[in-house]
């Protein structure tokens, strides 16, 4: 049985890689709460996350949370092809003060075309909802239950 898609806004998932629930620990309440809402927004308004991109270095899609702080991310919209359903956000790295190691922008692009590459393989709504559930991504809501702690 085929998805029909009923037309409308797609809905827009978050999911923090590897360390990254560590850098936002390491964050100040204030930089945190800046990412959170920043994410929030991002994952409840019905332009595509792609729009917030404030500069593109290789494969890397960089939101700007606060005056220097930085998300290293990949943004992947519309999917899965065919039947539109998400946008997916990978928050992959998080630099509070804009000083990272530029040697480090090269791993960066590297995960993130991994992502891009995995995301984009999957060709069905239930293989995209599954892989977002594997991830523990979150939605505009669960970032509002996280920013309400």
């Amino acid at each position: 049985m085929a998805y029909v898609p009923l037309g409308g806004s797609e809905e827009t998932h978050v999911i923090f890689e590897g360390s990254v629930p560590d850098q936002l620990a390491s964050l100040g309440t204030s930089e945190q709460r800046e990412l959170l809402t920043k994410l929030r927004n991002i994952a409840a308004a019905d332009a595509p996350p792609d729009s917030y991109v404030y500069e593109n270095i290789g494969n890397v899609d960089i939101i700007r949370f606060s005056g220097a702080g930085r998300a290293y991310s990949k943004i992947i919209t519309y999917i899965p092809e065919g039947n539109t359903q998400y946008h997916v956000v990978y928050v992959l790295y998080v630099d509070e003060d804009h000083e990272y190691d530029r040697g480090e922008l090269g791993k960066f692009s590297y995960r993130a075309q991994q992502k891009l590459d995995a995301i984009t393989d999957l060709e069905s709504v239930e293989n995209v909802e599954s892989y977002l559930e594997d991830h523990d991504s979150l939605t505009a809501s669960d970032l509002d239950d996280l920013l309400s702690e």
